[in-house]
């Protein structure tokens, strides 16, 4: 899974490049493949966004999260990406309904 981590007029250190790089990590117990995630990280007055895209194969998932302080902004956003890995794990593992089979015969 190829990880893009980037700062939108907001320098990023190392230690919050390596912690975002271990959450993304975490997309593939819930979910495989992930092609790439890309996480945007920005500052708007008092408050620190950050914004998480998801490529899987045909879609594409996104959330956002924000707190007063990075760490918090970041967890939010990684947990609400989980959330929508599950749903769409799960969507794609729940088995068809099948409809009962007409028993002809019985109708005569």
């Amino acid at each position: 899974m190829k990880i893009s981590v980037s700062g939108h007029h907001y320098h990023l250190s190392d230690a919050t490049r390596e912690y975002v790089e271990q959450e993304c990590e975490k997309f593939e117990r819930f979910y495989s493949p992930v092609l790439d995630c890309q996480v945007t990280i920005s500052k708007e007055g008092r408050t620190e966004k950050a914004n998480v895209v998801v490529n899987l194969y045909g879609q594409n998932l996104q959330a956002s999260g924000s707190a007063d302080k990075l760490y918090p902004a970041i967890d939010q956003a990684m947990d609400k990406m989980i959330r929508q890995l599950k749903k769409t794990h799960d969507k794609r593992r729940k088995p068809r309904p099948r409809s009962p089979l007409v028993d002809s015969e019985s109708e005569k």
